[in-house]
This record gives structure tokens, sequence and C-alpha cells, in this order.
């Protein structure tokens, strides 16, 4: 009988051990989900904040602003603004090289 009760005693602690290790790495998970869910609220609000940027720096008028303020880039003259159409000569003639 003692070799029965040695034998179940083992076998309860082993049993013990088995749900502590378990119960220690479900904790262990867990609290890795929260970490990686607050790294996703981070990452959620910098990217809006990133899509605001992105839209405020493409609008027309601020590039405009920026390429004369900065670039001083002008709008050329209309005699010499050229317009090409797909469907003539791929070649431009020797005319429209000069200026």
């Amino acid at each position: 009988m003692t070799r029965v009760h040695v034998m179940l005693f083992g076998l309860l602690i082993f049993s013990a051990l088995a749900v502590v290790n378990s119960q220690h790495k479900a904790r262990k998970l867990y609290a890795q989900l929260q970490y990686q869910q607050t790294l996703e609220k981070r990452y959620e609000e910098e990217w809006g904040q990133l899509k605001l940027e992105q839209s405020t720096l493409s609008m027309q008028a601020r590039i405009e602003k920026v390429a004369i303020d900065q670039l001083h880039m002008n709008t050329p003259a209309a005699t010499r603004i050229q317009v090409l159409n797909h469907e003539t000569s791929s070649r431009p003639s020797e005319k429209s090289l000069t200026p």
C-alpha cells in the first residue's frame, strides 16, 4: 500500500507543478498580449498623425508656395510652353529644340 501511496503522491506533485507551470506561461503570454496591444494603439496614433502630415504637405497651394519661395520657380511665359501629342511624330523637330 505504501508504494501505491508514494506513487500517487509523486503523480500529485507532478500534476501540481504542471498546473503552476501552465499558469505561469499563460500569465506571461497575457502580459505580452497587453504590451503588443499598447504598441498597436501607439502605432495607429502615429499612422494617423503621419497621414495628416502627408495630406498637409501634399496640398497644391503649399507645393506652389515652396516652388516659388524656396526653389525660385515660376510659370513660364505662354510662348515657351509646348504641348506634345502622342499621335504626332516621336522626334521633336529642330525648330522646337532652339530657344
